[in-house]
């Protein structure tokens, strides 16, 4: 296992032939946060002069925010089985990855701080099957010891690697899963990153740092002192690992049971009862606006231990109690962002004109579609779908009746 170490001011390592993306590291908050898509494939916002960051992501969010989040998917057990409650799990959370058929699975230790053992799958069939492509130890390396281990569960696996809080430490690990080579970064600035279990969240150890991917690249979720303690949002770079300037929020990290992003917005969770969550709160990145939201979300187990959005098939993915959990969302109905449209957000005839029409055409395929389909393939279809929806629900309920039995 081969280490990199860096510190603050060394040179990025950038190659893989990626493109950045003008993300400047300012160092005051007041900076105009409100850079768009738009801004980005026109090539405006400049750096000027600034360190640049970030990934050029296609851009993605043709829609107004998050409305809704479906019951939850219950997948199956970890690997490491019940007694092991907290960790992470999902696919690649970059957007156009390249292993995105991949599935990976991160417990943490039964210390409920310790990442060391992960499972890469080549796909769902071979997790479902308990069938890794890849398995590994961080801490074979350092018999005895766990310093290249992480800890907490705001691991994330992104452009195929992990980045996760490295273990003891305010430093940001990036592990190859492949070639098993570890990068380090120390962050330090005048409002330190918080680490061990300092600015974690509600009910849940560790997660001092909670790493995020979505369709504008990858985040870091943090509290800060200087922040008395509420939440901290950085842009990351993937390679570099340097991380940007900071959003400041209004809401306490220890209020919140966890987070998500979503192009460029934080949604918020807590917790209601042992068995929903509330998505109340959101910061747009884009706009440095925030505010409340009310979205209820089911839950087979009290305890959320990772919550992660992937862009790649708009899924939510949490890790619940030991159990694999993912959600299906629906987001407002938004006209797609147009070059030229005025300052105050309105759609010339033309341009809305061509909006329906895509609309229009969309409508009528799914008409087409439905309308090839005889009756009693519609009558199979909608009984094979509530078929599923009713088996979900079985296997949630007996999830929550076998932890309720050991309970008492």
């Amino acid at each position: 296992m081969r280490m990199i170490n860096r510190k603050p001011g060394d040179e990025p390592e950038m190659g893989e032939g990626c493109h950045l993306q003008p993300e400047v590291a300012v160092k005051s908050q007041n900076w105009p946060w409100g850079r768009n898509c738009l801004d980005l494939e026109a090539g405006m916002g400049e750096a000027s002069g600034e360190e640049e960051m970030g990934l050029l992501l296609p851009c993605t969010c043709d829609h107004g925010g998050l409305q809704k989040v479906s019951s939850p998917v219950l997948v199956k057990l970890n690997w490491k089985g019940e007694d092991f409650k907290a960790g992470s799990w999902g696919k690649d959370f970059a957007l156009g990855n390249k292993l995105k058929d991949y599935y990976w699975v991160f417990p943490m230790n039964k210390d409920e701080r310790t990442l060391e053992s992960f499972r890469l799958y080549a796909s769902y069939k071979k997790m479902l099957l308990y069938s890794p492509e890849r398995e590994y130890d961080l801490s074979i390396s350092s018999p005895g010891s766990c310093k290249n281990c992480g800890q907490g569960g705001g691991v994330i696996f992104y452009n195929g690697s992990f980045f996760f809080n490295c273990y003891d430490s305010r430093d940001l690990c990036r592990t190859d899963p492949f070639s098993m080579e570890v990068s380090r970064m120390e962050l330090e600035d005048q409002d330190p990153i918080s680490f061990n279990n300092w600015y974690s969240y509600k009910d849940t150890k560790y997660q001092d740092m909670d790493m995020a991917g979505d369709e504008k690249g990858l985040w870091m979720i943090h509290g800060a002192t200087l922040a008395n303690g509420n939440v901290v949002i950085r842009k990351v770079h993937p390679h570099s690992l340097r991380v940007g300037a900071p959003w400041i929020t209004s809401q306490p990290k220890a209020k919140m049971t966890n987070t998500f992003m979503i192009c460029g917005v934080l949604y918020a969770t807590k917790r209601v009862n042992s068995t929903h969550e509330l998505i109340f709160y959101y910061y747009d990145t884009n706009t440095a606006k925030e505010g409340n939201i009310k979205i209820l979300m089911e839950k087979i187990l009290p305890t959320v231990q990772s919550l992660n959005y992937n862009p790649n098939d708009e899924k939510l993915y949490m890790f619940n109690d030991g159990y694999l959990l993912y959600y299906n969302i629906t987001f407002k109905n938004h006209v797609p962002a147009v070059r030229g449209r005025s300052d105050s957000g309105q759609y010339s005839k033309s341009e809305r004109g061509q909006s329906l029409e895509r609309k229009e055409v969309q409508v009528a395929a799914g008409q087409k579609d439905q309308s090839s389909l005889s009756p009693m393939q519609l009558h199979q279809r909608k009984r094979g779908s509530d078929a599923k929806l009713e088996e979900e629900q079985v296997a949630a309920r007996a999830v929550r009746q076998e932890a309720m039995r050991k309970g008492n």
